[in-house]
Parts: structure tokens; sequence; C-alpha cells
């Protein structure tokens, strides 16, 4: 497989990666609730070194005072810092204000703005979701709104950048937005009062079939063990639901305390070891269950993929050491590295690496990352050496033995979480131009959507609707306008393949989550092994050999 074909396995994985490298990936994250006050306490290090500190900043004085040309003394100084922590693990790293604050945003469970999901298309925000209970809903926004102007200020059309009209509208609680909507060729005005809006990071639905609850969670923050225990109320209250699926799929990870109580749900026994850190500086800290389970919860399912890290890897880590459930998909990203955050006096941040983390049964499952090149291409690399499609094709081979702690059944020790039931990835993506064709996908379903007058309205319908022609014709026409990715037709992969994901995106945007989780189940390879598994009682001690 010719390189530049490698590389567009990329195309599906830029929001995924970035997540992890800048907000997820951090397992530990804000362990650490003291205060610090300095980072750097120069008592502890020897004389020599004082004599080093602040020689950055004097290198960037003389430039900034003698060099030819002006300089940003700030980029030099982002540089200079990147560089430092390249030399480190590859989950320690300088945040920028910015960064900061868009890291807040994702893991504090909340932000302040108007409550709408959108999509740029053609230099015009169309709303693609309006958040229930938000300012935007009460105001009456609807999706496939079009933002024509905020506060008089005309936006649509104007080659503005997006992230400038984002922040137009992301005002303080209680200010008053005013917003030109056009819909169906009419013009309207709202007012709208900006409010806080919480950034859900859980979703269920209820499979009544097989009494199972599917609970989704996207990333571990701040608010997660709350929404996941309302999930569970809701799912598993006057014994609707016996049986749990837990979708960790392209979970980058979050906050380490909302992982193990979400465990201490899964697990009944008290002071069952859930996981245990060490590092150079921190001794070795345990992790225990502590009991208190609300709700009785038998069969357990986790989904997982090369994507799901960190806290995910944790859960899943956890409930297959213990034998408490089994695990499917493809092997896991491989992340066991726990980092500290430090808020600097700029406004940034440095996350730093201070432990590792190890499962019950003591095995970590950090990649290793010595290479650090080699480290950041492992997806591709996985891809092209099969991993992805084919069970017994992983790249790690050498990770030692463990053995989970009942069935003494053996276990993986390094590169991630090794699934008991493998999924492989649909054989069209042999083929890497499938990759570009699926990201471009959810755009295209949501404008084709809403210039439908009456043949679909919501998800129900999804189930019976057959993609048609002009579906296809439409969306090979739409692709051929990226030329960067396609150059013509016969780079198209066939488009028809790809009726499942079309139906799955079709439910996403029309969806509320629960009829939205029934579409995926009759679609989606993982959810439909999941009920298999459940429906044919498949047993955690059937995996051992």
């Amino acid at each position: 497989m010719e390189k530049e074909n490698i590389t567009k396995y990329n195309i599906i994985q830029p929001l995924v990666l970035s997540a992890c490298l800048a907000v997820g990936m951090m397992v530990g994250f804000k362990m650490n609730d003291k205060a610090e006050d300095s980072l750097v306490s120069t008592a502890d290090y020897p004389l020599d070194s004082l004599h080093k500190t602040g020689r950055v900043e004097e290198l960037i004085r003389f430039i900034d005072s003698k060099y030819i040309d002006t300089i940003n003394s700030d980029v030099l100084i982002d540089e200079a810092v990147n560089g430092l922590f390249s030399k480190l693990d590859p989950h320690s790293l300088y945040l920028s204000p910015l960064e900061v604050l868009d890291a807040t945003d994702q893991m504090d469970g909340a932000y302040n703005g108007i409550g709408i999901e959108n999509y740029f298309i053609d230099d015009t925000v169309n709303i693609s979701k309006v958040l229930p209970q938000s300012p935007a809903e009460k105001a009456g926004l609807k999706i496939f709104d079009k933002i024509i102007s905020i506060d008089d200020k005309m936006v649509s059309g104007q080659k503005m950048e997006y992230s400038t009209i984002r922040e137009m509208l992301r005002k303080e609680e209680g200010k008053v937005v005013a917003v030109k909507i056009l819909r169906k060729g009419k013009t309207l005005e709202f007012k709208i009062t900006v409010a806080e809006v919480p950034v859900k990071t859980v979703v269920s639905a209820l499979l009544p079939d097989i009494n199972t609850a599917w609970i989704r969670i996207d990333r571990f923050g701040s608010n997660t063990y709350k929404e996941f225990m309302e999930e569970v109320e809701k799912q598993f209250g006057e014994k609707k639901a016996k049986h749990l699926i837990l979708d960790l799929r392209d979970n980058p990870g979050g906050y380490l305390p909302e992982a193990t109580n979400i465990l201490c749900q899964i697990f009944e026994e008290k002071d069952r070891l859930l996981l245990f850190t060490e590092g150079r500086n921190s001794k070795r800290n345990e992790y225990k269950s502590n009991g208190k389970r609300f709700f009785p919860i038998e069969k357990v399912i986790v989904l997982i993929d090369e994507n799901s890290a960190s806290a995910s890897e944790i859960i899943a880590g956890a409930i297959q050491d213990w034998d408490r459930g089994i695990i499917v998909g493809r092997r896991s990203y491989g992340k066991g590295l726990v980092q500290e955050q430090y808020d600097l006096n700029n406004g940034g941040a440095i996350r730093l690496t201070v432990a590792r983390y190890f499962t019950p049964s003591g095995r970590s499952i950090q990649r290793d990352y010595t290479e650090r090149g080699k480290y950041d291409e492992d997806i591709n690399d996985r891809y092209q050496h099969g991993d992805l499609f084919h069970k017994d094709s992983s790249i790690v081979k050498n990770g030692g033995k463990y053995y989970t702690q009942l069935l003494k059944r053996e276990v993986s020790g390094s590169g991630g979480i090794t699934p008991d039931e493998f999924i492989a990835l649909p054989a069209i993506y042999k083929n890497p131009d499938a990759f570009a064709v699926k990201s471009f996908l959810p755009e295209f379903v949501f404008k084709y959507l809403a210039s439908l007058k009456s043949e679909i309205s919501n998800s129900d319908d999804i189930k019976m609707w057959k993609v048609p022609n002009e579906f296809y014709d439409g969306f090979k026409k739409f692709l051929l306008t990226q030329k960067d990715e396609f150059k013509d037709e016969a780079s198209i992969p066939d488009l028809r393949q790809f009726e499942d994901e079309i139906k799955n995106q079709a439910g996403l945007v029309l969806q509320n989550p629960v009829n939205g989780a029934q579409v995926i189940s009759e679609n989606d390879n993982y959810i439909k092994e999941a009920i298999k598994l459940i429906k044919t009682n498949k047993k955690v001690e059937d995996y051992k050999e």
C-alpha cells in the first residue's frame, strides 16, 4: 500500500485524535486538588540548575531587541515550550490559554451560550441540533435553521471565520443575543437570553426485547458519573433493564474519579481493586470498589475500539481482569499514563505525566513510546498491518503474560485492552479512499435531509427508508468538488456500500437518543454482536482457553 494512500486513514481521525491529545487522554488529570503556590520550588534544585533558570526568557529578550525583523515573542516562547515537551512522553504537554478554555468547556460539563450544534456549510451556520431545555429551544429555534445575522451583523456569506461567529453567540450569562434565521425561505427574528448550557457526555436507550440498557459515554467529564447514574436509574429503575451494553468507542478518557465511580456501580463487592497507580515520585495508590451499588446489573458487555483510551481502558481493564463482563471490539488505544494539570500565570497550563496506572492483574496498558514517530503512527501501522481487520494480526506480540483474577484467563500485558470478541473494521475500509468518503458523509446527509419535503421526518422513518439513487448521484457530485481527496469518479468507491452508514447518520440527524439507538442497533456490527451475546447467554468463562 502506497504511503500517500495509507495516510488517508487519518481522514476520520483528526477530531478524535485531537481530542485525545488536547482534552481526553489524561487519566488522573486534576487528581491533586491541592492548590499549588508555585509550580517550581527552587529549594529542591542544585545550584548549577539555578543558574540556568530564565535562560529561555533571556534568549527571547535578546532576539526581540536585536533581531533584524519583527518577531512575535509569544509565538517563540510557545515553540520553545513545545520543543521541551517533545522530549517527554507523548501525553505531557503545554496548553495555551485558549486551549485551556476549550478543554475546560469540554470537561466541566457546561458553557455559556444558546445551546445549538451546527454545520458551517456554504459560508453559513446551519443548525444541526437544538439541545433540550436550552435557550435556543425555549426561543423556538429548530434543526435546519440557517443563521443569517447576529446582533444585526450579517454573518452568512460574509467569509467570516467560524470561530468568530461562534464567539458572537457565547456572551456572558444573562446577556441577550438577537438572531435572524432563514427557515423554509422565510426570515425570522429571535431574541435569546444566554445561559449556562450543559454539555452531556452520556446517552442511553432501552432495548426492551433483551431487557438491556445501551449506555454510551463520549468522554469522562466532571459530571459524567452523575449523568451515568441518571441514565441507569431511568433504564434500570422499575426493573425495565437487567443487562448493560456500555459503549466506550471513540472515548478518549478524562477524569479518573468519574471512571472509578462508574465501576463501583458495576461491581457489587466492596474493596475490589479497580486499578492502582505508581510513579517515580509517588507511592502506590490503590482504587477500590465501595460496595454501594444502587441497581442490580447482571450481564455486562463493553464496546471498545482503537480510539478508546485512558479512562475507557481503566473501565474495560477492570471488568476484564475480574471476569465481570465481555469486552467486544478492537484493541484499544494503549494509554496508561496519569497526568496532573498545573496552571501557569499566563492563563495556560502544563499537563504533566506523574505516574502509570495498572489494571487489577498488574498489567500496564501503556504502549511503548521510546520511538515517538512510531507511537504517533500506531493506528496507521495497525491499519496497514491488518490489525483492524483480523483478530490475530496484532502488532503487539510481547506484552507479557497476565491472568484474570477469578477464571485465570490469559490477557495481554501492553498495547491496550485486547477484546474477548473481535469486531473487524468493515471490508470496504481496506480501500483507504473509503475513510475520506465517510468524513464527508455527515455534512452531505444533513444537507440532503434539509432539502427533503416529506419523505422522512424522523428517525422511525429511517428504518423503512431505502436510500434513493438521487442521494448517491448527489453525493458523488459533492465528493468530486473535494479536489484534494477525489480527482475523478474512478477514485470514489462504490457509494452503495455505505448504505448502513448513511442510514445511521440520517438517524443521528433526526433522532431523539432512544430512536437513534434503535436505528443503530439494526445496522451497527458492534451493537448487533452485543445483542447476540446477550440473547445466546454467552458467558465470560466461554473465553477461557
